[in-house]
């Protein structure tokens, strides 16, 4: 994922979705730290305390600036996080984390006693679901790259419904699904459709502009489950994605109707009584212009 300041974050980034869910003062524990770029965030807009730790020993040092404490574990360890035993914290993030790791439901577990009663964990992940990996599918390609969904590291994928199930099977409500969100351009998608031999309908676009097609990277806050069923069992609560304005309510269904329309104008083109009435057009514009010639 691209490294971004303070002064040039935008709501279609995951740190800023995170940082902006983060109560001020939080004590949290960011998982996957990195080089700290969030944890500046955190410092700078929640004036948080943060202990951080990721993976990497080469980068880590770099969120010392930032964090109060920083430590180098690997997650899928299940002792990674026992020099934690005696901590509580507000909020636990785990950006861009999950997807790298053999055992995420495991490490799940391992947050649930280090967070307060009323203490949350934050995350961000990709979606596998995305429009463009759905099309490189639809022309038989599943090509890992450098960055991003199909990052070479990532272990795991997930779609909105097993982010979900992760969660639940780990012992946390899904309180709240939200996104970062990439649209696909209709020229590009009609391109590989038609590589893939299908047609590229009004209702075939729409299908690659709905939410869990635009949806880049889920942004998820969940919370430990103490509630059980009369069974036993723990209640989970189905979400729907949030469309966002700038890309499902405004340009996913304006780009619908605009294609709809299109289709129904070519339609009335193809017919003759057009065709006769664009010839009689043109045969009128050249009466016209020579009766103004004389």
């Amino acid at each position: 994922m691209t490294q971004a300041t303070a002064n040039s974050l935008d709501d279609n980034h995951s740190h800023s979705q995170i940082v902006r869910r983060v109560p001020r003062y939080a004590h949290v524990l960011e998982l996957g730290c990195g080089d700290g770029s969030m944890s500046r965030l955190l410092r700078e807009r929640c004036e948080a305390n943060i202990i951080g730790i990721d993976h990497n020993p080469d980068i880590v040092w770099q969120a010392q600036r930032y964090c109060d404490y920083v430590f180098t574990e690997d997650l899928d360890d299940p002792q990674s996080l026992d020099a934690l035993e005696d901590e509580k914290f507000d909020v636990i993030t785990l950006v861009d984390v999950l997807e790298h790791l053999k055992h995420p439901e495991s490490l799940l577990r391992r947050l649930k006693p280090l967070l307060l009663d009323e203490g949350q964990v934050l995350i961000s992940i990709p979606n596998i679901a995305h429009a463009s990996v759905r099309l490189e599918l639809l022309n038989g390609h599943f090509d890992y790259e450098p960055a991003g969904i199909l990052d070479d590291t990532h272990l795991k994928f997930f779609t909105v419904e097993s982010v979900q199930a992760l969660l639940a099977d780990a012992g946390f409500a899904v309180n709240e699904i939200d996104y970062t969100w990439h649209d696909l351009p209709d020229e590009v998608i009609k391109q590989y459709l038609q590589a893939a031999g299908l047609e590229s309908t009004p209702a075939a676009l729409a299908k690659f502009h709905e939410p869990e097609a635009v949806a880049y990277q889920f942004i998820i806050a969940g919370s430990p489950i103490v509630e059980k069923s009369p069974k036993g069992k723990v209640r989970t609560i189905q979400h729907r994605l949030k469309p966002i304005d700038a890309s499902w309510q405004t340009w996913g269904k304006v780009h619908t109707e605009l294609a709809l329309a299109q289709a129904e104008l070519e339609r009335v083109y193809a017919t003759r009584s057009w065709q006769m009435l664009r010839r009689g057009a043109t045969a009128w514009r050249s009466i016209q212009a020579r009766f103004m010639h004389e």
